[in-house]
């Protein structure tokens, strides 16, 4: 199957500033190698890495970990109610909110790493599952007009942000 990667005029500018993050034109080959690098990425920290965040205020990265899980669960609800062709709105979210009332900074890094891992698994049988038409079905989601294989985008892209972010301010400094 191939969902290929949305043009730059079916993204939202929010989405647009995520461009260079992907090289690939079939979003699900970009999905299944992305696992794999994320997969070593989290599995080649330790507990005391995963612990740090480089400034006050900021997360650690079990938290950054835990709000890739936060959001691709988010992504994957709003491309299947859409896909579902279900037409109403889809509310936003508060990305500081859903840490500050997680659980992430307690919990052990290997379990979170098995819950991420769990959720990209569904998210790959999911989008696996989806046909070409339903690839561009449109909804609103965060008062935005959206595809499906924009949400599949997002997924992709902000998790190799937030990875590039790890590697360079926290695994770096």
């Amino acid at each position: 199957m191939n969902i290929p990667a949305p043009k730059k005029e079916e993204l939202s500018n929010y989405y647009q500033s995520y461009l260079g993050y992907l090289t690939e034109q079939n979003l699900l080959d970009a999905l299944n190698s992305q696992s794999n690098v994320t997969s070593k990425f989290i599995s080649g920290l330790t507990e005391e890495q995963a612990n740090y965040a480089y400034a006050p205020g900021k997360w650690s990265i079990k938290e950054v970990i835990g709000h890739l899980c936060d959001t691709e669960r988010i992504l994957v609800y709003r491309a299947l109610r859409i896909a579902r062709k279900d037409l109403t709105p889809i509310e936003g979210f508060d990305e500081n909110w859903y840490i500050t009332n997680s659980n992430y900074s307690s919990r052990s890094l290997s379990g979170i790493f098995k819950e991420w891992q769990a959720i990209r698994l569904a998210t790959q049988a999911f989008f696996s599952n989806i046909d070409a038409s339903m690839a561009e079905y449109s909804g609103t989601a965060n008062s935005t007009p959206v595809t499906v294989k924009a949400l599949l985008y997002f997924i992709i892209v902000h998790e190799r942000h937030h990875l590039k972010v790890l590697q360079e301010r926290y695994l770096n400094s």
